[in-house]
């Protein structure tokens, strides 16, 4: 698993085993998520968790500023306009990676690293 890659996550399994439990997420079962946490850290085999964010189809909505559009690609697989959503910031299991989809393009790398900054403050 490394930065900027685009993965399938199973959310039912995630949303289960936490302590106290999610709620569930009504809209699907599996969701993909742009991986966030820096190589160093994905990379550890021991280390169980990886930082992501959600992306969500993108449909009539408002353009935030910690948004950052996606257009479909064959480098990053996605299907639909997509929205990255990089104030939600998550911490999840490996073991709740499906596969892995695609990879992001440098140019929304960049736009993901800025929303980063901009939301926290960096």
């Amino acid at each position: 698993m490394n930065r900027f890659e685009i993965w399938n996550i199973q959310q039912k399994a995630s949303h289960a085993s936490s302590q106290p439990p999610q709620p569930g997420d009504t809209s699907k079962t599996d969701r993909p998520y742009i991986i966030i946490s820096p190589d160093a850290v994905n990379r550890v085999a021991s280390y169980p968790f990886v930082t992501v964010v959600p992306l969500q189809d993108r449909k009539q909505r408002k353009k935030y500023p910690t948004d950052v559009w996606i257009s479909p690609s064959r480098i990053n697989g996605l299907k639909k306009e997509s929205i990255a959503f990089c104030q939600l910031i998550y911490t999840i299991e490996k073991t709740f990676f499906d596969f892995q989809i695609g990879v992001l393009e440098k140019l929304y790398q960049d736009e993901i690293i800025d929303a980063l900054r901009m939301f926290l403050i960096l």
